[in-house]
């Protein structure tokens, strides 16, 4: 299948000691506390000794202090607040992130925190929810972030985007990473992958189309942008645009020609536009960028089937009959006919594919004979269905209809002797 622009932005991956690294230094710095109550000089000493530790990656000694002074200081006091903070950062940096959050939640509860230093923490508690995939927790804490920053940067813009399009909030999502993508000189792949993915998600395809032709632009030889990019095409029902993406793409041997035009398709008919598709074969048969053979064609009449353009889907199915020499075109051209009520056309298929080559005739035996049945030649839809009832596949429905055509044949014989009478 053509592959869907990811979203999926947030991993699981080893980014705690790196976040660490960077936050623990402040973590006893005055700016983190000058507003609250002071802490006590012990307590700021053994934090001071826990950080050094912290920062040297010698978590369990650390560890083994904060653990002896969380139960020794007051509660609902700055103390316990700044202890479960820098407990939040001992567990961040050893990616144990449910912890870390737990412990950063204590840090918040505290009443008299500093207003900036609870921004800092919710800031990241939101990106540890986001870690876990708990995005709508993590959105709760990112609103309330992002209002706060005077100048936000590009990566703070993405950071909104990403937590809004992992809620499903593609419209809000996409204005902070249009803004992270404009106000950037160097933007990321990521970042184009989230928006071109909330506009595919509202079906905005025209916007989809803009940023996927800068991503290819950016990085040409990427597979999915190009695939990504017809289909956009598709979707708008711009066939020419869609047929010149592949061909550039064919020609860059950047996209594997086999199997993607049927992807194409698929993903249209999915979709519910398989007309789409069918006129995508069509033009791309014409211009010799794809071959006329029995696997296009036979890609053909489907799709004009799933279209319900059931004479082109007849013509492209007896198309194939000739490429291949198999009966089973002819027999679907058969049943079309016998669901539009088509009983003479539906007859003259289902003979011209018993001169074929079929791995189930049965079910052609049985297609004509509820042909004739229908016409009112019963004796000879009987004969056929007989013969649809000696295959194990068909048997069951062949033997169904033996009696319905009786049934008629007696009716009409009835009405006739009535009639005479």
């Amino acid at each position: 299948m053509i592959r869907r622009p990811e979203k999926r932005l947030f991993t699981r991956k080893p980014l705690g000691l790196l976040l660490a690294t960077l936050l623990v230094p402040a973590v006893l710095s005055g700016k983190a506390y000058a507003a609250a109550d002071s802490v006590s000089t012990k307590t700021y000493n053994r934090l001071t000794e826990a950080q050094e530790f912290i920062t040297n990656s010698q978590f369990a000694e650390a560890k083994v202090i904060l653990d002896e002074l969380v139960t020794s200081v007051n509660d609902n006091s700055i103390d316990k607040a700044l202890t479960y903070q820098l407990i939040g950062y001992t567990e961040m940096s050893q990616n144990n992130y449910p912890k870390a959050i737990s412990a950063f939640m204590e840090t918040l509860s505290y009443e008299k925190l500093p207003e900036q230093l609870r921004i800092n923490i919710g800031y990241m508690v939101a990106q540890l929810y986001a870690a876990e995939g708990e995005y709508d927790k993590a959105l709760d804490f990112a609103r309330e972030w992002f209002v706060t920053l005077e100048a936000p940067t590009a990566d703070q813009y993405i950071f909104m985007a990403n937590i809004f399009a992992q809620t499903k909030n593609y419209s809000e999502a996409v204005p902070y990473a249009v803004k992270a993508i404009d106000m950037s000189d160097d933007p990321k792949e990521t970042w184009f992958q989230v928006l071109i993915a909330s506009y595919f998600e509202l079906k905005q395809y025209q916007n989809s189309e803009k940023y996927l032709k800068m991503a290819i632009t950016n990085w040409p030889t990427k597979q999915a942008y190009w695939e990504q990019l017809a289909s956009v095409y598709l979707m708008q029902d711009k066939m020419e645009p869609a047929l010149v993406t592949l061909q550039l793409a064919w020609k860059g041997e950047w996209i594997e020609k086999e199997g993607l035009i049927q992807n194409l398709i698929q993903l249209a008919v999915n979709e519910g536009i398989p007309e789409h598709a069918a006129r995508l074969l069509v033009q791309a048969m014409d211009r010799g960028v794809i071959p006329e053979n029995a696997k296009y064609v036979d890609s053909l009449a489907n799709a004009w089937l799933a279209a319900k353009e059931f004479d082109k889907a007849i013509a492209s199915f007896e198309r194939l009959s000739d490429i291949n020499g198999e009966a089973k075109p002819l027999e679907k051209v058969a049943n079309i006919h016998l669901q539009q009520a088509q009983w003479k056309e539906a007859e003259k298929a289902a003979r011209a594919a018993l001169e074929k080559t079929s791995d189930k005739p049965g079910n052609i035996w049985f297609a004509l004979g509820m042909a004739l049945a229908e016409q009112e030649r019963f004796d000879e839809g009987i004969s056929a269905l007989r013969k649809a009832k000696a295959y194990d596949y068909s048997s069951r429905k062949a033997g169904q209809w033996i009696k319905y055509a009786e049934g008629l044949k007696r009716q009409k014989q009835w009405v006739e002797q009535n009639r005479n009478s």
